[in-house]
């Protein structure tokens, strides 16, 4: 009877996903001199399609639209110019009509951004509105390449780390307000979905906002949490919602990772060489970081065509610096609150300096990553 709810349970699982899929997926070919309704967030002119005619495309599709103000946009127009690159298709419009979307929180928070860094390189803004918000078009493709290259470009999209920060850092905070458990998680939830209404909805912004929910949950009911069943809970809801991220790359990417940490790394860590406990966790950190890159490998070969060879010693070196302007730019923008964003301001662009510095030097050394 019990296997039986199961079958039941995965059939209708499997059945809701076909059904989402071919409902919200937009597979029809644009051609110059259609007529279209676009959805997005735009950026000096240039911005990410989300939804086409109501539906969502399969692929990474932009467009581009002069003289219209930052923000998300809904435009029905006429496309003018097809342009294909690297990173997918740039659709020019001629609008017909604009509406125009506003993002109250989103609008907040890069509002604070420009003000942490008004007084600094416009490269160090879009890095952090591209780490923190996750802006990650606002970058330069050849900064973006430099850390394909390295096998760190996990730093640029919003993650576990991030929303682990923002967890850690609202819990921290709340515990000096002497709050019961069950008060102080909740509203720890309630800042992390904030955030993330913030920033949007990407696969492993949604993957860690419902493990890191589950967390918190866990902790309100004073019950134990599985790791390996969060995973697979997020895995679910998530195609449930989104079933066109079953063709995303950043969905497996996300998940693959998460599955080498969870379930493949623990098998492995149990080994132990040295009697130094100091020398056993560094190698456990790069066991974590070559076991993620053995996992991600099939997808760099078939997405890329690249196989990461030494991107474990580059993430041993870039990932605890990329943590801590993960870190430090969080606390930053939780003081622009109180007008003292200033204080870490400094701080945020030096750190950054040297991460960017690094990151150069390193992109130097041959056979990172090997282009078959």
């Amino acid at each position: 009877m019990k296997n039986l709810r199961i079958y039941g349970m995965f059939f209708l699982v499997v059945s809701i996903f076909f059904f989402q899929l071919n409902l919200k997926t937009f597979e029809n070919n644009i051609e110059i001199g259609d007529l279209v309704k676009i959805y997005g967030r735009i950026d000096g002119g240039k911005g990410k399609i989300l939804k086409i005619d109501d539906k969502i495309p399969k692929e990474r599709l932009y467009f581009l639209a002069n003289k219209i103000d930052d923000g998300f946009v809904e435009i029905f127009g006429e496309v003018e110019k097809i342009k294909i690159n690297s990173w997918g298709k740039d659709y020019k419009i001629l609008p017909v009509e604009v509406l125009k979307k506003e993002d109250y929180i989103k609008n907040y928070f890069i509002k604070k951004v420009k003000e942490i860094t008004k007084d600094y390189s416009i490269e160090l803004e879009d890095f952090y509105r591209a780490v923190i918000l996750g802006e990650g078009d606002l970058l330069q493709e050849d900064l973006k390449e430099i850390f394909k290259y390295t096998g760190t470009a996990h730093l640029l999209v919003i993650s576990g780390l991030h929303i682990g920060v923002v967890i850690a850092g609202i819990i921290l905070i709340l515990n000096q307000l002497k709050l019961e458990k069950p008060i102080r998680f909740s509203l720890a939830f309630g800042v992390l979905t904030i955030y993330i209404v913030a920033v949007g909805l990407t696969p492993s912004i949604l993957r860690a906002y419902i493990m890191g929910g589950i967390y918190i949950l866990g902790n309100v009911l004073y019950e134990k949490i599985d790791s390996k069943k969060s995973l697979m809970i997020a895995f679910v809801i998530s195609l449930l919602i989104f079933p066109l991220w079953i063709y995303s790359l950043s969905f497996w990417m996300s998940y693959i990772a998460v599955f080498s940490i969870v379930i493949v790394y623990p098998k492995i860590k149990k080994i132990r060489v040295f009697k130094s406990k100091y020398i056993n966790k560094i190698i456990d950190i790069l066991v974590l970081l070559l076991t993620i890159q053995i996992c991600m490998t099939p997808i760099f070969y078939i997405y890329f065509e690249t196989i990461p060879c030494l991107a474990f010693i580059t993430n041993f070196i870039i990932v605890p610096i990329g943590s801590v302007f993960i870190i430090v730019s969080f606390l930053t923008l939780f003081l622009s609150n109180f007008y003292l964003g200033f204080l870490g301001a400094p701080i945020v662009n030096i750190v950054y300096i040297i991460l960017i510095k690094l990151i150069t030097v390193l992109s130097d050394i041959p056979y990172l990553t090997l282009e078959l």
